[in-house]
């Protein structure tokens, strides 16, 4: 999986993948179709039009932006990130208004649906409000049970393009590039078939294929 997250096109695809998981897994399939996106904004990990941003000759789609810069966090920050995005999605089709002060302050009622539906952690920002998104022991089983892969592919922020140097935070000095974190899980792999699962803690497994005990991959 590993080699086919380290394209960017295959990685969009990717990200609509797992977006179409988690309406199936959290919404009910009740989420609208978007326009997946991945694009620049140090500001954010993503984001969510509010209105219908993307135009075909027979539909319109609001537009779900997986921020460029953050890609190569663990897969499953990078889907509490989705399950976030939407979750603005679903309350937005059932006109339950959870942000305020120009979409920026993020209330209770987003914290309920993230929570109860998207089975993620939401804690309070003193400025954003109920915007910072967690991921839960749910989180990593979804991340587990689907074979969901960290990405390999990320846009670094201060660049060089054509003699001009690009990519600077909200204050004009560049923006660090993040760190990805220890990983919440862990993979294991038969050194024999090569079979191979992941995992949320130190265990010791039998492959019954091939009679080898799964080792940790390197």
């Amino acid at each position: 999986m590993a080699k086919k997250l380290n394209n960017y096109r295959r990685t969009v695809q990717y990200l609509q993948k797992i977006y179409n998981l988690i309406n199936q897994e959290y919404f009910n399939n009740e989420l609208e179709e978007i326009t997946l996106t991945v694009q620049e904004c140090v500001r954010s990990y993503g984001h969510v039009s509010v209105s219908n941003t993307w135009f075909t000759d027979d539909k319109a789609m609001k537009e779900l932006n997986i921020t460029a810069n953050y890609l190569r966090r663990n897969i499953e920050v990078v889907v509490t990130t989705l399950i976030h995005e939407c979750s603005h999605i679903w309350n937005m089709q059932h006109n339950i208004k959870d942000t305020s002060n120009g979409y920026v302050y993020h209330n209770k009622k987003f914290k309920k649906t993230a929570e109860e539906l998207g089975k993620i952690r939401i804690e309070r920002h003193e400025k954003y409000g109920w915007s910072i998104s967690l991921p839960t022991e749910e989180t990593l089983d979804f991340c587990i049970r689907n074979g969901l892969e960290d990405i390999r592919i990320g846009r670094q922020d201060n660049f060089s393009f054509g003699g001009f140097t690009g990519g600077t935070s909200g204050n004009g000095t560049p923006a660090t590039p993040t760190k990805r974190k220890p990983s919440s899980t862990r993979k294991y792999i038969c050194p024999c078939c090569r079979n191979s699962f992941r995992a949320t803690k130190e265990i010791h497994v039998l492959c019954m294929d091939c009679n080898e005990q799964f080792v940790l991959a390197g």
